[in-house]
This record gives C-alpha cells, sequence and structure tokens, in this order.
C-alpha cells in the first residue's frame, strides 16, 4: 500500500505528462519556480491549497511508519520523513519538465509537513492501541469475535462521511455551512447517495451490537444503536468544517434510520444459515447505491458519450487530493462486498472474486452513466470499485486473523 500510494502521488503530481521542456530548458525553467514558502503570493497564501498539501501526504507518513517500523527507532522515522521530502521534491523537479505544471517550495514544506504528521498519527494510534490493550475493560471490546469488523466498519462510516477530507478552520466556510442549515434546519432534496450512506451504517451497527453483545452486556441493540445513531448526528455536525460537503438533516435521518436498521437484522435469525441470501442482498443494495448516485438524475439520452480509459483524467482539472478522494470513495462504496463475501466464504478466495464481481458491477453502472446528459463513462471508478472490493476481501481473511493474533499476544510497548 506505501509503495502503491507512492506511484499515485508520482501519477497524480506530474498528469497529463506534458513534458514538452527539454534539458535546454531546465535553466529557464527554474523561474517558474514559486520560492515563497506558504506558496501563493507576498502576504497571500493560498490556504486551501496548503492544508491539502499536507494532507495528500498523511497517508505516506502513516504507512511508512507500519511499514518499516515494528520497534522504537528514531533513524527509521527520520527515513520515512526523509522519504516523503525526497518525493515531494522529485515530483516538484519533474514539473520543471512540463508546461502545465507549477513546482512551488511550499508544496515540499507541506508535503513533509504531511509526512510527520502521518507518521506522529500511526504512533499515536499504536500506542492507542498497546494502552487498550493494558485495560481489563477495553480487553473485554478487543477481545469479541466481532471487534474487528466493528472497528473496520466505525473507520470507513467516519471516512464516508468527511470524504474528501478537505477540511478547514476558516470562518467563512464554516458559517457558509451554518447559516443554511439555521435558515432551513429540515430540508430534503432528491436522493443522491443516501443508499450508500445507510448500507454503512446499517453493517456499522449490526457489528457494533454483536460486539457489545459478545462482551456480556445487556440489550446490546439499544447501547448499539444508541451508539452509531448518536456518531451519525455528530459527523453530520462535524461537516461544517469539510469545505466540500455540508450537513443536511436529510444525510443524518438516513444514517440514523441505518443504524435502526443494523440494530433490527441483528434479530434476523440465519445470519450464518443463509449466507448466500445475505451476500445477494448486501451485493444488491450495494449496486443499488452506486446506480442511484450514478446515474443522478435518471435522464437519459440515445448516444453514448464515450469511455474514459485515462486514470484520474476528470478529476485532473482539480487537484490531485481531490483525484485520490474521489477514488478512494469508490474504493469505499465496494469495500462491503468483498468484506461479506470473505465473512461468509472464506475459503473460495473471496478477494480475487469479490474484485472481479465489483469491476462486473461497476463497469455495468460506468457504461448506463455514458447515456446520461453531461456524464461518461470512467475507467478510474472500475478500477477503484475492483480494489475496494480486493481489500474488503483481504480485510476479512487477513487482517482479521491477524487482529486476532496481535491481540492475543504480549508486544513490546515501544512506539
Amino acid at each position: 500500500m506505501w509503495v502503491s500510494f507512492s506511484i499515485f502521488v508520482v501519477y497524480g503530481t506530474t498528469f497529463p505528462f506534458n513534458f514538452d521542456i527539454g534539458w535546454h530548458g531546465f535553466h529557464a525553467a527554474i523561474h517558474r519556480v514559486n520560492w515563497l514558502a506558504m506558496g501563493g503570493r507576498p502576504g497571500d497564501p493560498i490556504i486551501s491549497d496548503l492544508v491539502q498539501n499536507v494532507l495528500l501526504f498523511l497517508p505516506f507518513g502513516f504507512l511508512g511508519y507500519f511499514s518499516l517500523v515494528y520497534k522504537s527507532s528514531t533513524w527509521k522515522k527520520l527515513a520515512i520523513v526523509s522519504a516523503g521530502a525526497s518525493l515531494s521534491a522529485f515530483v516538484e523537479i519533474l514539473q520543471l519538465f512540463s508546461s502545465t505544471r507549477f513546482p512551488s517550495l511550499s508544496d515540499v514544506i507541506t508535503n513533509t509537513t504531511g509526512t510527520i504528521l502521518g507518521l506522529l498519527a500511526a504512533m499515536a494510534l499504536k500506542r492507542t492501541v498497546l494502552g487498550f490493550k493494558s485495560q481489563p475493560t477495553a480487553r473485554r471490546f478487543l477481545d469479541a469475535e466481532s471487534a474487528f469488523p466493528a472497528f473496520i466498519f466505525l473507520v470507513l462510516t467516519v471516512a464516508g462521511c468527511w470524504q474528501p477530507f478537505d477540511f478547514s478552520l476558516d470562518v467563512g466556510v464554516v458559517w457558509g455551512h451554518l447559516k443554511p442549515l439555521l435558515r432551513e434546519p429540515i430540508r430534503f432534496s432528491n436522493p443522491d447517495d443516501d443508499l450508500i450512506t445507510f448500507i454503512r451504517f446499517l453493517l456499522t451497527t449490526l457489528f457494533v451490537c454483536r460486539m457489545i453483545a459478545e462482551t456480556g452486556f445487556r440489550r446490546p441493540v439499544l447501547w448499539g444503536v444508541a451508539f452509531t445513531g448518536s456518531l451519525a448526528v455528530a459527523l453530520e455536525l462535524s461537516q461544517v468544517f469539510v469545505q466540500s460537503r455540508s450537513p443536511e438533516a436529510q444525510d443524518a435521518l438516513v444514517a440514523v434510520l441505518g443504524a435502526v436498521g443494523g440494530g433490527i437484522s441483528f434479530f434476523f435469525p440465519g445470519f450464518h444459515r443463509r449466507p448466500r441470501l445475505w451476500l445477494l442482498a448486501g451485493g444488491l443494495a450495494i449496486l443499488a447505491s452506486v446506480a442511484a448516485r450514478a446515474l443522478f438524475p435518471y435522464t437519459f439520452t440515445p448516444h453514448f458519450s464515450g469511455f474514459n480509459w485515462i486514470l484520474f483524467l476528470p478529476q485532473y482539472e482539480r487537484t490531485t487530493f481531490a483525484a485520490l478522494g474521489d477514488f478512494i470513495e469508490s474504493a469505499m462504496v465496494f469495500f462491503p462486498l468483498g468484506f461479506l463475501m470473505g465473512y461468509f466464504y472464506p475459503r473460495i478466495r473471496p478477494s480475487a472474486l469479490a474484485g472481479l464481481l465489483a469491476g462486473i458491477m461497476a463497469m455495468g453502472v460506468e457504461m448506463l452513466q455514458g447515456f446520461v446528459p453531461g456524464r461518461y463513462a470512467d475507467v478510474t471508478d472500475v478500477l477503484g470499485a475492483m480494489l475496494g472490493a480486493i481489500a474488503g476481501g483481504l480485510a476479512l481473511t487477513r487482517g482479521w486473523p491477524a487482529f486476532r493474533e496481535y491481540m492475543a499476544r504480549d508486544d513490546d510497548s515501544q512506539v
């Protein structure tokens, strides 16, 4: 994952590869570099670009820590930070040879900062997990059979509500989100990704309820629904700090209904006795949710607009960070498909089958999208769907056993 993310950074920051400046023009191209440490113009930095460049390299430091550092090692941590700075400097040098890219010193500084913050986040996560392992109350939850899927879907749910993670503390942005909410708190619009939200909160609540029940607590459904329902409202309100999102009562209501649906599903008999039925229901729900979002507003033309075979081309006119956010969203939608396939059929290579099935489903939706005015089919969404389903299968077949093994042994507490 660390290597794949590094390749994506190089791809996304040099696309569309207009390298039309040779070595003879290298010295002239250096004059295009913005040497301001904060970017933008003197006294007027572009805050949104700075924040996005920091967030873009957070995964680099996060994944690098878990890839290289097992026990406390200052040299390995410094090597990860140096690798992040070197990768950023490398792509900025490549941009010198492109007429459509503008290298900047601030990009290297903010990318390196993002690497450091990602590294610190990974250290904090490991320290938190080790702290939980040492607490008897926390171990009751961590030792539960459903602890891992509950944790995975909680992360998936939070990420889905904050995607594309373009946070802002700008007062204007926050007030711009709060003003329409205060003026019209109850406002309903046409459904877009409501079914996706419903499925996420249903599965999250289902596994949270199972985890609570396995720890021996009474009334697990009541506690599970109350927890995820409260989380749904809190996450929706927190979107005032996300530039491209806005809190809406409709989204919060759909999420709460999903939590209630998860609580009801807890009582369904035959969760393991009817795996085909559950898998079929989950697959059809995911397909319907993707189609509902991709084909909105459900008007079609007789002419096919074409198929884009170039990765991340639709997101190029925005930012590399936007491309990463959209790609992650496509993957997260199909993650439950691989997870459910691995949950019910762990011995039939669920990752490969889920990836193939997700590719077929996503390709069908993309082809239909080519007949929607203003839309066209895109290979990026198909690839994201396949990788998301594969990741879901691997999380179940490889991640879950590794999680149980990790909780069963006493690790060195060095971080």
